[in-house]
């Protein structure tokens, strides 16, 4: 069998496979990981196969980024990869996912994982440190906190940015020069008001002013599985300034990070952002407001789309909206502070 080291010996050769590259027996659910000596931010893994006929047995396999030896414990990297017949190396991008660990498994009995070459590409944050400028600052989270470089979730870490409830906040990041943005990375708060975020617009561009820039994909929607990590793929908009807005009255915009990877997109890739299933606005025009059926939320007509948010009120939520003479939602607002130097 081959030695696991085989796959990060620097020879990409899938020709000789007996001298190159990795082998497992025959066994359920055979796996191989590298240990990259401290918790990376990874771009994307390439991975080499065989050439010969155990090449189709990598296919299907999975990829994990993370910081446990068990390599199923750590968070998939995509879904279940494939080789196409004809290819000899595989690129998986990462979406800016954290680990120590990469690791590679195939699911399923009886199969048998060879590996000749797995390259980890490690990204660079370009958004850490930079300046960073809000509509508004509320309860002390300063919009520099949202390039500090720390992920924290929790609003008590003092991680996380706070503007207080107003129209159409937003949040600048300027990146001091333009460049191709792949991922835009955002840390969400893990409480109850992260769903503060949902509904948001995110813009790349050369624009001082947030909405001037180029949308990156349509209104994101947080995802399903409730994680506070969203990655959205800008496939290469090129600008200085990427920036998040959220759309609608008596809203909160509160972020934990923004991270920001460069790189053009050499192959056509699903944006990782959802759209609204085709709900426009019907006899609503662009801007106009109003509650939603059930009386629970405010609504926009936002790109054409009904985009419905509950309105979330207080530092951690604990404030009740009211409806405001305009017929909508509305938070009691908090005095403006002044937004610190960055």
């Amino acid at each position: 069998m081959g030695s696991p080291g085989l796959a990060i010996d620097g020879n990409r050769s899938p020709k000789t496979p007996s001298s190159f590259c990795t082998k497992t027996y025959e066994e359920d659910d055979p796996y191989w990981y590298v240990d990259l000596g401290y918790s990376v931010t990874v771009d994307h893994v390439t991975i080499v196969n065989r050439r010969d006929s155990l090449m189709e047995h990598i296919t299907p396999f999975d990829l994990h980024v993370g910081d446990s030896t068990d390599v199923t414990r750590n968070p998939r990297c995509g879904g279940h990869h494939r080789f196409c017949p004809t290819d000899t190396e595989h690129v998986v991008h990462c979406r800016g996912m954290k680990g120590r660990y990469v690791g590679i498994k195939l699911p399923g009995k009886s199969r048998i994982l060879s590996l000749c070459e797995v390259e980890v590409y490690a990204a660079t944050n370009l958004a850490w440190g930079k300046p960073t400028v809000q509509s508004k600052v509320a309860y002390k989270g300063v919009a520099s906190r949202a390039t500090d470089g720390c992920r924290d979730p929790d609003w008590d870490s003092l991680c996380c940015t706070s503007t207080p409830a107003q129209s159409n906040p937003w949040l600048r990041v300027d990146l001091g020069t333009e460049v191709s943005v792949r991922w835009v990375v955002i840390i969400n708060r893990q409480d109850k008001t992260g769903q503060r975020l949902d509904l948001f617009e995110l813009y790349v561009g050369n624009e001082e002013r947030v909405d001037r820039n180029r949308h990156c994909g349509s209104v994101i929607f947080l995802p399903y599985d409730k994680k506070n990590k969203i990655a959205t793929n800008c496939n290469g908009i090129r600008g200085r300034y990427v920036g998040i807005r959220l759309p609608g009255n008596s809203r909160t915009l509160s972020i934990c990070e923004v991270e920001v990877y460069e790189g053009t997109v050499t192959r056509k890739r699903t944006s990782e952002v959802r759209g609204t299933e085709g709900q426009d606005c019907g006899e609503h025009q662009a801007g106009d407001t109003w509650l939603s059926d059930d009386g629970e939320k405010n609504c926009i007509c936002e790109m054409n789309q009904t985009v419905c948010y509950e309105v979330i009120c207080g530092e951690s939520g604990e404030d009740k909206p009211f409806l405001g003479k305009d017929g909508l939602w509305t938070c009691p607002e908090p005095a403006a502070e002044e937004e610190e130097s960055d």
